[in-house]
C-alpha cells in the first residue's frame, strides 16, 4: 500500500512540475477563461466607475438639498448624478457587446476544441 501512495505522490509532483513547463497553447481551458475575462472585464470596470461616480454625485446633491437647504445646487448635482448612474448598465452592454464580436471567433474555436 505504501508503494502505491508513494507512486501516486510522485506522479502528482511530476504532473505539477510538468504543468509549469507546458506551453500556453497546450492549456486551452486557461486561454478560454482569459479570453472570457477580456470580454467582460472592461465593461464591468466602466459600469462600476460610472455607477459609483453617479451615485456619489446623486448623494452629494441630496445632501445639499436636505442638509444645507440648497435646492438649486442640489438639483444641479443630483440630476446629472442620476443620469450618470443610469447610464452604467447600457455602457456595460455596449462595451461587452462590442468585445464579444471581437473575440467570438476565437472563443468559439477554443470551446469547440475543448468539447471534442
Amino acid at each position: 500500500m505504501s508503494d502505491y501512495n508513494t507512486t501516486n505522490n510522485q506522479r502528482a509532483k511530476v504532473n505539477d512540475i510538468r504543468k509549469q513547463y507546458l506551453s500556453r497553447e497546450e492549456d486551452k481551458m486557461k486561454q478560454l477563461k482569459l479570453l472570457d475575462s477580456k470580454v467582460k472585464a472592461p465593461g464591468k470596470i466602466a459600469a462600476g466607475v460610472l455607477g459609483t461616480s453617479g451615485a456619489l454625485l446623486l448623494g452629494a446633491g441630496m445632501s445639499n438639498i436636505m442638509v444645507w437647504d440648497a435646492m438649486n445646487n442640489g438639483l444641479a448635482m443630483g440630476i446629472p448624478g442620476l443620469v450618470i448612474a443610469l447610464l452604467s448598465y447600457p455602457a456595460y452592454g455596449l462595451i461587452t457587446g462590442s468585445r464579444k464580436k471581437k473575440y467570438a471567433d476565437r472563443i468559439i474555436k477554443l470551446s469547440d476544441e475543448l468539447m471534442k
